[in-house]
């Protein structure tokens, strides 16, 4: 039977290239965005990505840290609290001022008055920060997307790995049931037959190890999710689907709308709004007090106003403005660094992508073919004494090995499809759609 090594590529790339409200409602559709154990089901991927999406520790904290924002952008927007403050004047002396006799007391209410925009400008600065909280998150989400897409392919690479090392036993066991038939019609010794008990055991030991590595990697893609240990068996795959690889070019033009460089656009946006801040804070504010005094000495009461401003001669927050100004150009450039590694990034795994794809099909087009009719003929000459028990052994292995690397190339081709998919934000096969940052913000509904 052959392996079951197909990763589920239209709920991969719907996954990954859909905007982020359009992916919950792909996995709502299925109903699998729960928790509940699979039991005996297969996991499927959209199963793994929702579950990721659920509950991933790294998604966890933008939650709160988004509502510490929106905290601070309420903050920002309140007013100054007004100040109420009294003085008590010419009293404790001696003369006409000994005891109390010219006490005056004064109540001033006071209020800071804030010019040129400078709390509509921090409310500004809190939403620029709270925007760039959310292109953060839509990186993160679509790293965490990928890596589970990721992990999903390890997962059944190791289950076709399983498969192969149970193929191994089954041949060492079969060769056994010849080898037993031709020592007893004497055709060959009984050495050949512990020749093959040791194939045999090395047989055993693979399937034990295959076996092992994909436990290791059940708990690996259960991580993803916060989980310490896989609550299912297997997973729904088939690795031998590749869908053809497009262009490069439109790959390469999607780079700029893609989540990791919209975050700098973000960030630019909180730079240019605290520049604005930076700059209304050259206006000096207003602070306006009225009160009444009361004359201790005739008992008379007068009304007291005062208006203040600091003098804007030394500090005119011309520090503060250079800072944003600079602030602004390191973003840029940091933009403009990422979009060129990017590029050389995407270049070398859309490459190793075809390679991949070219190998892994080449195997199982030519190779395989013919290693399997050598298998054959080779068990067919062997039991009819014209091949040694060397070359059945040989052709054995050399069947098991092009498996295993048909195998390891395919699944390659998928982890790499996803990490372009990650670095463009965009669908290898539908080409030209861009992943959109996400409707919903951490804490909403999924």
């Amino acid at each position: 039977m052959e392996p079951r090594r197909r990763v589920s590529r239209a709920a991969l790339l719907y996954a990954l290239a859909a905007g982020g409200a359009r992916l919950c409602a792909a996995l709502l559709a299925v109903g699998t965005l729960g928790s509940a154990a699979l039991g005996g089901e297969p996991l499927t991927l959209a199963q793994a990505l929702g579950r990721t999406l659920e509950r991933s520790p790294e998604l966890r904290p933008f939650d709160p840290g988004r509502r510490a924002l929106e905290a601070e952008r309420l903050q920002a927007g309140l007013r100054p609290n007004p100040e109420l403050s009294a003085d008590l004047e010419n009293f404790g002396g001696n003369g006409a001022v000994s005891g109390a006799k010219g006490l005056e007391t004064t109540l001033t209410l006071s209020q800071l008055v804030e010019l040129a925009g400078k709390r509509k400008r921090r409310v500004g600065v809190a939403a620029a920060e709270l925007e760039s909280l959310d292109a953060e998150y839509a990186v993160a989400r679509l790293d965490v997307l990928a890596e589970t897409a990721s992990r999903f392919t390890d997962v059944a690479e190791a289950q076709a790995v399983v498969e192969v090392a149970l193929r191994g036993i089954a041949l060492a066991e079969q060769a056994q049931e010849t080898i037993e038939r031709r020592v007893r019609a004497g055709a060959t010794s009984t050495a050949e037959r512990s020749r093959n008990a040791i194939v045999l055991v090395r047989a055993r030991l693979a399937a034990d190890r295959a076996r092992s590595e994909l436990e290791s990697r059940r708990v690996s893609l259960a991580a993803m999710w916060g989980d310490t240990a896989a609550d299912f068996s297997e997973v729904s795959a088939d690795l031998a689907q590749l869908p053809e690889l497009g262009s490069l070019a439109p790959l390469v033009d999607q780079l700029v709308a893609s989540p990791e460089l919209f975050r700098f656009a973000s960030e630019r946006r909180l730079r240019e709004a605290e520049l604005k801040l930076a700059r209304a804070q050259r206006i000096p504010d207003l602070s306006l007090g009225v009160g009444a005094r009361r004359l201790n000495e005739g008992d008379d009461v007068g009304l007291v106003a005062g208006v203040s401003m600091p003098l804007p001669v030394f500090d005119r927050n011309q520090g503060g403005i250079a800072a944003s100004r600079a602030r602004i150009a390191r973003t840029d450039a940091l933009r403009d660094a990422a979009l060129l590694r990017s590029r050389g990034i995407l270049f070398g795994l859309y490459q190793a992508a075809q390679q991949a794809r070219a190998q892994a099909i080449a195997l199982e087009r030519d190779a395989i073919p013919q290693a399997e009719e050598a298998l054959a003929l080779t068990q067919r000459g062997y039991a009819n004494g014209r091949f040694s028990f060397l070359d059945l052994a040989d052709v054995q292995r050399q069947v098991l090995e092009l498996r295993e690397q048909v195998i390891a190339e395919q699944a390659n081709a998928h982890r790499l499809d996803a990490e372009i998919e990650r670095l463009t934000g965009a669908s290898i096969v539908s080409q030209g759609v861009p992943l959109t940052p996400p409707t919903e913000k951490p804490g909403d509904p999924r």
